[in-house]
């Protein structure tokens, strides 16, 4: 997983729907989504590089080679 440097995305994931709610500002009980999914991917045995911004494709805040 590539992870720009700085980014900040808040919302909720819910477990039991497998669902995210993002919101532009940080709202109770919200976590950073960019966070979230790099720990849950060191978690699971994956590599988490924090990059500059525009090292990013497309500049989105993440990228990820996935594998099975």
């Amino acid at each position: 997983m590539f992870v720009a440097v700085g980014e900040q995305h808040w919302g909720h994931f819910n477990p039991d729907t497998m669902t995210v709610d993002l919101h532009p500002e940080p709202q109770p009980d919200d976590e950073d989504m960019v966070d979230f999914a790099a720990v849950h991917t060191l978690l699971n045995g994956g590599t988490v590089y924090a990059v500059e911004p525009e090292k990013v494709p497309d500049e989105a805040p993440v990228a990820a080679i996935l594998r099975f």
